[in-house]
């Protein structure tokens, strides 16, 4: 990842945890990205989602974004451009509604998207 970070910094924050530019060359980079969080991703019908225990366990080989993470990508790691939010109740497979719509409690990645598509009329994509 570092080595492909160092080819392609477009929208790379300068500093750990922060925003990079929204706008390089013509592209427009945002992001946002989920956290599992106890009493909400492990909740509702996360339950029943194998994933979702997958996440759990990965997140636990996470050392500098130990318990700020989706599972597979750490809160800070996923900046890039504009930060919508890094701390959404979702799990990696969530934030694309994975694993047929079985997402945690409060979740709404639908929404995200459907308020992701405005944003980008909005600025004339």
């Amino acid at each position: 990842m570092a080595l492909f970070n160092q080819r392609y910094p477009q929208g790379l924050p300068l500093t750990w945890g922060g925003q990079g530019p929204e706008l390089v060359d013509g592209v427009r980079y945002y992001s946002w990205s989920g956290t599992l969080q106890p009493g909400k991703t492990d909740r509702g019908r996360n339950l029943i989602d194998g994933t979702n225990r997958s996440c759990r366990l990965f997140a636990r080989t996470f050392v500098r974004e130990a318990g700020h993470c989706d599972g597979m990508v750490g809160r800070y790691s996923s900046h890039l451009g504009t930060v919508i939010g890094d701390d959404y109740p979702l799990d990696h497979f969530d934030i694309v509604n994975q694993s047929l719509g079985l997402v945690g409690k409060g979740a709404e990645p639908i929404r995200l998207f459907v308020e992701h598509a405005a944003r980008l009329k909005a600025a004339g994509l």
